[in-house]
């Protein structure tokens, strides 16, 4: 046992350099793996916060769309009713207009007076 030991320590003189190495190298394994798992922790923390916002932004997004989309409905009935009130309008003054000339054409007189009251003269 005791010739065992000295051949380690010879050994060891002549090698000092491997062992160091090696035992540096086991020291930063072990620190490493500690710090690996916090590391992966925090990775997966990062990731599951990166999902929860990316899910947050499309929510809002959808609800922006569908907000877009209802007032986009909303307006195009308004622009529809609006359109239906203007051909109302628009054939009630055709039709004003059709009796105003009726009313002219029937007696000369009052064509003569309409039109010297908008400022023409007879020809």
């Amino acid at each position: 046992m005791m010739v065992t030991i000295k051949k380690l320590y010879a050994w060891s003189v002549q090698h000092w350099r491997w062992l160091v190495f090696t035992i540096i190298a086991l020291i930063a394994y072990v620190l490493g793996k500690k710090n690996s798992r916090g590391l992966f922790e925090q990775a997966k923390l990062a990731k599951d916060q990166y999902k929860k916002e990316v899910e947050l932004i499309e929510k809002a997004h959808l609800k922006k769309d569908k907000k877009v989309k209802d007032l986009e409905t909303k307006i195009n009935k308004k622009l529809q009713k609006i359109g239906k009130k203007k051909k109302v309008s628009i054939r009630r003054l055709d039709e004003e207009k059709r009796k105003e000339i009726e009313k002219y054409l029937d007696d000369p007189e009052k064509l003569d007076k309409a039109l010297k009251d908008l400022g023409l003269k007879e020809v």
